[in-house]
Order: C-alpha cells, then sequence, then structure tokens
C-alpha cells in the first residue's frame, strides 16, 4: 500500500507550488491595475487641472479687453501700450492652447507621451497668460488708486516738498562747515550731494505743479504719472540728503579715532626716544634716530591746526609711520636685552673659567714633568682668552670669550689628566 501512494508527496508540493505562483500572479495583476489606476486619475487631474486654467484665462481676456478700452479712454494710448502688448501676446497665447485642447479632444488616438505633453503646454500657456494680464490689472487698479487719491497725494507731497527743502538747505550748511575740517578727498564722495538733491526736488517740484495744474483745470484729467515722478524725486533727494549725514558722522567718527591714534603715537615716540637714549649700541640709536625722525614729521603734519583732515588717509599714513618705528624699536629692545642677558651672565661665566683655570693649573703644578705640551698649550691659550674677555667692552663678546676660555680651561684638564694616568 505505501508503496502505490509514493507520488502523493510529490503531487502535495507540486500544488502548494502551484496556489503560491497563482497567488504571485494575482498580487502582479492586481498591483498592474492599482498602477495603471493611478496613472489615469493623475492624467484625468492633470486634464481638469488645464481645463480650467484655460477657462480661466479666456475669462480673464474677456474681461480686460473691456478693461484695456476703459483704461485708454483713461490714460490715453501712451499709458495702455504695455497693457495692450500683454493682452496680444495672451490671447495668443490662448489660441495657440485652443489649438493643444482640440487634438486632445477629436477623435485621432493619441499616444499618452503626446497627450502628457500637451496637457502640460496647455496649462503653461494658460498660466502664463492669466499671470501676465493679472500684473497689467494690478498695475492699472493702482493707478487709479492714485487718481481716486490724487488731490490727497497732490497735498502730502507739497508738504513733503518743503520738509526735503529745509533738509537740503541743512545739508549744504553740514557741507560748508565740514569743509572748515576735512579735505576734498575726504568729502569727494558727498560733496555735491546738496546739488544734486535740490536738482531732484526742483523735478519734483515741478512735476507736482504741472499736476496741480491739470487738476485745477480738469479735475478727471490723470496725474499719475506726475505724482509718481514726483515720489521719485523726493526719494533720490531724501538718499542724497541721507548719505550726507551717514557721511558727516563716519568722518567725525574717523577723526575721533585719528586723535586717539595720535596720542599713543605720541605715547610710543616718547618711549622710543627713551629706549634710544638708553641704548649701549651706536647703529641701535642711529637706527632709532631715524624712524623716531620720520614719526615724528609725520606726527607733526597730521597734528599741524591748519590742516585739513582725511581720517581714513591719514589713519593709514600714520600706521605706515609707526609701523616702521615698532619694527626698528623692537629690534633695537632685542639688541638691548641681548646685552643685558649677556653681562648677566659674564659674571658668572668668568668666576667659572677662573674656578677651572686654577683647578687645571694646580694640577698641572702638581704633577711636574707629567703633563705634555698640548694640554699646557690649551691651558695658556685659555688664560689668554680670559685676559681679552675681561678687556672686552661689549657685554656678548665678553661673554663669548669666557665661554671660550671655559671651553680651552676643560680640555686642558682633561688632557692632562688623560697624561698622568
Amino acid at each position: 500500500m505505501t508503496g502505490e501512494l509514493w507520488w502523493v508527496p510529490s503531487a502535495i508540493v507540486l500544488g502548494v507550488v502551484c496556489v503560491i505562483v497563482a497567488l504571485l500572479v494575482g498580487l502582479a495583476r492586481r498591483r498592474a491595475r492599482a498602477r495603471d489606476l493611478a496613472l489615469a486619475e493623475a492624467a484625468a487631474e492633470r486634464s481638469r487641472a488645464a481645463a480650467i486654467a484655460l477657462v480661466r484665462a479666456d475669462d480673464l481676456i474677456e474681461a480686460n479687453a473691456d478693461e484695456l478700452a476703459f483704461a485708454l479712454a483713461q490714460f490715453g494710448e501712451g499709458a495702455t501700450r504695455d497693457f495692450a502688448a500683454a493682452l496680444a501676446l495672451s490671447t495668443r497665447q490662448l489660441k495657440e492652447a485652443f489649438a493643444l485642447q482640440q487634438k486632445l479632444d477629436d477623435g485621432i488616438p493619441d499616444s499618452e507621451t503626446e497627450r502628457r505633453r500637451w496637457t502640460e503646454q496647455i496649462a503653461q500657456l494658460a498660466d502664463e497668460a492669466t499671470a501676465r494680464l493679472q500684473a497689467q490689472t494690478r498695475d492699472f487698479s493702482s493707478r487709479r488708486g492714485l487718481e481716486r487719491d490724487a488731490p490727497l497725494l497732490l497735498e502730502k507731497l507739497q508738504r513733503r516738498l518743503d520738509r526735503v527743502s529745509d533738509r537740503v538747505a541743512a545739508g549744504a550748511a553740514s557741507l560748508a562747515r565740514l569743509s572748515h575740517t576735512y579735505s576734498a578727498a575726504a568729502l569727494a564722495s558727498i560733496s555735491d550731494n546738496a546739488g544734486r538733491a535740490q536738482a531732484a526736488l526742483d523735478e519734483a517740484r515741478a512735476a507736482t505743479d504741472a499736476a496741480a495744474a491739470q487738476l485745477a483745470a480738469d479735475a478727471a484729467r490723470p496725474v499719475g504719472d506726475q505724482l509718481q515722478a514726483a515720489e521719485h524725486g523726493l526719494f533720490r533727494a531724501g538718499k542724497l540728503l541721507d548719505a550726507i549725514e551717514t557721511g558727516e558722522d563716519r568722518l567725525h567718527l574717523g577723526f575721533a579715532a585719528l586723535t586717539r591714534a595720535l596720542d599713543a603715537a605720541h605715547a610710543e615716540l616718547a618711549e622710543a626716544r627713551t629706549l634710544r637714549d638708553a641704548h649701549e649700541e651706536a647703529d641701535a640709536r642711529t637706527d632709532l634716530n631715524r624712524v623716531i625722525a620720520e614719526a615724528d614729521a609725520a606726527l607733526g603734519e597730521l597734528r599741524r591746526p591748519s590742516r585739513l583732515s582725511d581720517p581714513a588717509a591719514d589713519l593709514a599714513r600714520l600706521r605706515e609711520a609707526m609701523d616702521g618705528l615698532d619694527v626698528i624699536r623692537s629690534d633695537a629692545r632685542n639688541r638691548q636685552l641681548r646685552l643685558d642677558n649677556a653681562r648677566g651672565a659674564l659674571s658668572g661665566a668668568l668666576l667659572a673659567v677662573r674656578s677651572q683655570l686654577t683647578v687645571t693649573r694646580d694640577f698641572i703644578t702638581g704633577h711636574p714633568g707629567r703633563v705634555g705640551a698640548e694640554a699646557r698649550t690649551r691651558l695658556t691659550e685659555s688664560e689668554r682668552q680670559l685676559t681679552l674677555a675681561v678687556a672686552e667692552t661689549d657685554p656678548v663678546a665678553a661673554l663669548d670669550g669666557a665661554r671660550r676660555a671655559m671651553t680651552l680651561a676643560t680640555d686642558a684638564d682633561a688632557l692632562a689628566r688623560f697624561d698622568v694616568h
């Protein structure tokens, strides 16, 4: 019986495999259907959005055709030229978009790629046309608001003209006052600002006068261009006058910094003179004299009462002079420190070499006939170097001589002990 059912396990395995394969195939098909459905929904959503954008743009073109006619009657052909060009371009774009929509709606089969591309082009053309026309609508809405409020705006501009006129006078007075303290180079960036501000103010006043005259002659005549011109002129004048005030503050701050730097430089010069007078080396004193004279001349020129200042340039010049002084002063300090250190070490070096010479001489004397000429020669040379070191007026050279004498004395002691043993 068992032998007759040998095929049962294989059949079970085969059945399980078939079930698994069927499940996998079914799952794959469901996923494919879901993906196709999602793609179809996305395509449908793109088509709906493009159609909505197309309808909105077409309605906006119709509305803006009427708006252009109204603007043309109110503001004239010159003011509406950009509006007309924008409407014409948007109209051409809408015609192109409708042509693409016709391709989508006709009965000719299209590939999915073509339908996607045409839909995207329709949406892009409609959005561009809409944005362009909305910008023009906002502009003319703003113009109408300006015309509606023109009398009030004109009154405000006239009051601002008076305030700016006072500022121009104050700016000119500031420049005249600054010219007694600061050089032309220091004032170069703002020297003509009062004149340029006056010119901008005159342009603004002329524009407001023209607007006032037009309103007086016909309250319905547009004056927005004149009001905008006046606003622009006042803005330019204000910026120029602001620059005078900022420049004055900058110059005063720079002059205060220069004054502090001059005081500090004066103190540094005093220290340099003290160092020069106390320095032991003639070369160092000569170098210090030179840079002190150069720095002193620079300070004298910069402190001259009748001199007009350029704080930025003057600070740079002073810094250059003091940098040269700092370099030489630092070198002189190092050289003096070297002398002082050598002088401090010299006494100990002389004491050490004298002690070594005594020990070596006593050792040679205590072993007559046993120490050779080489050790005695080194000893004699050491004594000679010691004599020279004692006579040397330069502490550094004297210290070097004492160290040479110590080396020779040590060598002599070593040679003498070698000979004896």
